[in-house]
């Protein structure tokens, strides 16, 4: 974590290393004639994540919600950078108010039940993701929330209701974006082998890959009774986020959520 550490010392924007991306600029030049814009705010800010300034981001986006605290979408990407800097309850605080001002926002209920789910408050993230599954309209909206949802059942012990979700996947889906979380549902499904998600051989695979499978491959070990594996599983995550800059995947803050619950239960 001293990779992380290192990062939220300081301001990111004021190092003299960092050079501004192009979005970023034309924010801040925006920004300069017209500083009481929120939505100026909040560009800036989605231009500072695009560099994994994440701290940097969300200060944006507190700044935005001053200038304009009903504006829901504002919520909505502060809890995701509060996300990326591990600090979940006021994720969740974020998404929670977001859902309330813009209840058809269907990214809200996703990472409400996301945030719920690192929190380990299951019954809620399955409602969060029940309400998201509604919303859904898209083959990769039903990849990305069944997914999710699916583990959030396993760990309810709802077995009928996970094996319901999985019916939503057809194995002709076009996952867009979401093709590992595509892979990991053909898995729960039984049309693929777990070697057939994540190969032994890691060096070809993106690191964003590595730790998307791996969690979906060390949920599914975990639920066969292979305790050892699935926590084998989650250090290669984790190893993989640390080394690669890559901290910030979903992948990789539930490794970090369950390898600590399952520490504190031992």
């Amino acid at each position: 974590m001293t990779q992380i550490k290192k990062e939220y010392e300081v301001s990111s924007w004021e190092r003299v290393e960092y050079q501004p991306n192009e979005k970023a600029l034309a924010a801040q030049a925006k920004l300069e004639k017209d500083p009481e814009n929120p939505r100026l705010w909040m560009e800036k800010g989605l231009a500072l994540a695009e560099d994994k300034l994440y701290r940097e981001a969300g200060e944006c986006y507190s700044h935005a919600i001053a200038l304009d605290p009903f504006d829901g979408i504002l919520y909505r990407h502060r809890g995701h950078r509060m996300l990326s800097q591990f600090r979940f309850e006021d994720a969740c605080a974020d998404f929670v108010l977001a859902s309330r001002m813009i209840p058809e926002n269907w990214d809200v209920w996703y990472h409400l039940g996301l945030s719920y789910f690192l929190l380990g408050n299951y019954e809620k993230a399955a409602q969060a993701y029940d309400r998201c599954l509604s919303l859904s309209k898209t083959e990769p909206d039903y990849t990305a929330v069944c997914d999710w949802y699916y583990m959030t059942c396993q760990r309810l012990d709802r077995m009928d209701k996970a094996k319901e979700i999985l019916e939503y996947i057809r194995e002709d889906f076009d996952p867009g974006d979401n093709g590992a979380y595509f892979r990991r549902l053909l898995m729960y499904k039984g049309v693929l082998k777990p070697e057939e998600v994540l190969p032994k051989d890691l060096s070809s695979l993106p690191p964003l890959e590595i730790i998307t499978m791996g969690f979906g491959l060390s949920n599914y070990y975990y639920y066969q009774g292979d305790v050892e594996k699935s926590n084998q599983i989650i250090d290669q995550i984790l190893k993989t986020g640390d080394e690669q800059d890559s901290y910030f995947a979903f992948g990789y803050l539930a490794a970090m959520a369950d390898k600590k619950r399952r520490q504190n239960q031992a």
